[in-house]
């Protein structure tokens, strides 16, 4: 039964991939490893076909458009009852993100063609890509979990082994930033742990199911006061389960204070990690934010969305503040991200609110388009400066000007995503963060104004990085510089036609998330209720 699953196949296609890439030579190996991402890539958009062709209706968590259920681990120790379902599901809110990371992780085989140990690469970025699809698919919470912490082996080979060699505090760069990220990851999860465990043990004692099912959770949610040993602290159960499971949410996102390990990471990982990590990595937090917190746990998040709120802010104006003042691209691009992320969480906390319910769903649709928009746009991003890097061989800012003269299609490309990351009407950029400031100002007035001035900031430190490197006077030590090549335009080309599509009609995407959000928000709706 659970071969027969096209779920299944999307999780074991990346798998078989990256080991008949090591069985075989290394001229095989590659095109072997473009075989089955693409192979993963187009079963995604197989399953997203179907769908759409059967009416469109891509359902919500409890009645999702393509799921299997069934058993897996089933033991009693005692009094106590384990049990964890083989549960996968797609839904309005998780397909985009299965169908991004196929989409992200072909390219990422594309640009790391000629990477020194390629077979290797290639087959850690598809036990990557298999790690991250179980995370969008589960419906079971200790199956996200299994699958939460798949991503983090991959991620930290990747990171430690082709990573920089620039020395950081006494030792490599690459070795600096993987165990940093590695370290702070865990470190989360061990609160997800217990989050769940917690909320597991609570529905078994209450005479609930011995499940972690989350369409059960949703349906069936738990509150009442709970007091926190050796404190002597009182909380909802609501509150304190949301706090330990959102602690692994905010890390990944990442959320101020937790952001620090990021720009390492970008800074020293390749650049097609640099895509996968925030392409689809910080999309896992966000992801987690919405399927878990909000739909699970919407009495916490509401209790929290105050502070949620100037946290976001704080994200966005000083992920953007602090970009004015990089000299590295990766910085500078890694840096936007931990403010384009922070839309995300102003979203979320405009839904999770008081106010009127339209404009809540209306800045929760934009958090969600966010999600997307950010990993397309930011993957682009980091694919530009990784073409720079492979032919000038640094990053710094200051050492180049008027570079658009040798390298023109690249110039094009870059300026394209720079306007796009600043949000540009008719890309995709646009039509996120409008409808995340225009809704979230109904509910979170005064931080959402505050938000909104990062869009200056957004436009300063992106045209003055684009006209330092590309325009202005002609620096002559870069006369022999050659533009962008057929192999390392192809992932860029990609990107800018979804980047364009969705922000011309978004509608398109709007349509398949709005029945997955709709139900989180009467959720959140009927658990808010005075």
């Amino acid at each position: 039964m659970i071969f027969t699953s096209d779920l299944t196949w999307i999780i074991l296609l990346p798998v078989i991939g990256s080991l008949a890439v090591l069985a075989t030579p290394r001229s095989i190996a590659r095109w072997l490893a473009l075989l089955f991402s693409a192979a993963t890539f187009v079963l995604s958009m197989a399953i997203f076909f179907r769908i759409a062709a059967n009416g469109y209706h891509f359902g919500d968590l409890n009645n999702p458009a393509d799921y299997i259920h069934t058993p897996w681990i089933n033991f009693t120790a005692g009094s106590i009852t384990f049990k964890i379902d083989y549960f996968l599901g797609v839904d309005g809110l998780g397909l985009p993100m299965v169908i991004l990371n196929a989409l992200l992780t072909m390219l990422s085989i594309i640009g790391g063609w000629e990477k020194v140990r390629v077979k290797e690469y290639m087959a850690l970025l598809l036990i990557l890509e298999a790690g991250v699809m179980g995370v969008f698919m589960a419906f079971d919470l200790l199956l996200f979990f299994l699958f939460w912490e798949v991503e983090l082996g991959p991620m930290f080979l990747l990171i430690g082994i082709w990573g920089s060699e620039t020395i950081k505090h006494g030792m490599p760069g690459r070795i600096y930033s993987a165990w940093k990220f590695l370290l702070y990851t865990f470190f989360g999860s061990v609160f997800m742990l217990i989050g769940i465990l917690l909320l597991y043990f609570t529905n078994v004692n209450n005479g609930g199911q011995a499940t972690a099912s989350m369409p059960y959770f949703s349906l069936h949610m738990f509150n009442g006061p709970v007091n926190i040993p050796f404190t002597g602290l009182t909380m909802s159960l609501q509150l304190l389960t949301f706090l330990l499971i959102f602690l692994a949410f905010a890390i990944k996102i990442p959320m101020f204070p937790f952001h620090t390990w990021l720009p390492d990471a970008h800074t020293d990982a390749p650049t097609e990690v640099s895509v996968i990590l925030a392409g689809i990595l910080l999309k896992m937090g966000a992801y987690g934010l919405i399927r878990v917190c909000l739909t699970l746990f919407p009495q916490g998040l509401h209790e929290f969305a105050g502070w949620l709120a100037v946290i976001a802010a704080i994200n966005i104006l000083y992920g953007a503040s602090i970009c004015l003042v990089q000299t590295d691209m990766k910085r500078l691009i890694a840096y936007s991200s931990v403010s384009h992320m922070g839309v995300i969480l102003l979203g979320v906390a405009a839904a999770a609110g008081i106010g009127n319910v339209a404009f809540r769903m209306a800045a929760l649709t934009g958090a969600t388009i966010q999600m997307f928009s950010h990993g397309i746009i930011t993957g682009m991003l980091f694919f530009c400066v990784g073409v720079i890097y492979d032919h000038a061989h640094t990053r710094e800012i200051a050492a180049f000007g008027g570079v658009a003269k040798r390298m023109p299609m690249l110039a094009t490309l870059f300026t394209f995503a720079g306007l796009a990351s600043l949000g540009l009407p008719g890309l995709v950029g646009f039509v996120a963060e409008y409808m995340v400031f225009t809704s979230s100002f109904q509910v979170w007035t005064t931080i959402t104004a505050i938000s909104v001035f990062t869009m200056i900031l957004t436009a300063s430190y992106l045209l003055w990085m684009l006209k330092r490197v590309f325009y202005g006077p002609f620096n002559q030590k870069w006369n022999w510089l050659p533009d962008a090549n057929l192999r390392e335009t192809i992932p860029l080309f990609a990107l800018a036609a979804v980047i364009v599509f969705v922000g011309i009609y978004p509608k398109f995407f709007i349509d398949v998330i709005t029945p997955s959000l709709t139900q989180i928000m009467h959720g959140v709706s009927v658990a808010i209720r005075p």
